[in-house]
C-alpha cells in the first residue's frame, strides 16, 4: 500500500497540467511506512517542493507529517502547508497555512488538494 500511495503521488504528478517537470529527491518504503519528498518546477517556473511521512495505520495509509512549500522561481515563498508541531496557536493545530509572513489556519493538506489550490489561484487572476 505504501508504494501504491507513492505511485499515485507520481502518477498525478504526470497528468498535472501545472507541473512542468518533477524529480523525486528521496523515497523510502518499509512494510508500514515511508517517506518521500519531491521538488517540481510548475508551469509559470515557479517550484513545488514537498514531503511527506505516512504510515499504515489499521489498513488506511495516514499522513504523519507533511509540507508542501511553494515559492517564486527567485525563492519567495508564495505559500507553505504542513503539520509540523510549532503554531500551537492556530485553531486548526498541527495544520497551518504560511502566507508570506503570516500563518493562518488550514485543513489538512494533500497534494491533490495544494495542486487544486494552485491551479484556482492562477485562474482566480
Amino acid at each position: 500500500m505504501i508504494t501504491s500511495h507513492f505511485d499515485e503521488i507520481r502518477q498525478s504528478l504526470i497528468l498535472s497540467e501545472l507541473v512542468a517537470s518533477f524529480k523525486i529527491i528521496r523515497e523510502m518504503t518499509g512494510s508500514n511506512d515511508g517517506f518521500i519528498r519531491v521538488k517540481c518546477r510548475l508551469t509559470d517556473g515557479s517550484i513545488l517542493e514537498f514531503a511527506e511521512y505516512i504510515q499504515l495505520v489499521t489498513g488506511k495509509i495516514v499522513c504523519q507529517t507533511y509540507s508542501y512549500h511553494w515559492q517564486t522561481s527567485r525563492g519567495t515563498l508564495r505559500r507553505r502547508w504542513d503539520n509540523a508541531l510549532h503554531h500551537p496557536e492556530i485553531a486548526t493545530f498541527p495544520d497551518h497555512q504560511h502566507n508570506g509572513d503570516l500563518v493562518v489556519e488550514s485543513k489538512p493538506m494533500s497534494l491533490a488538494l495544494v495542486l487544486a489550490a494552485i491551479e484556482n489561484r492562477y485562474t482566480a487572476l
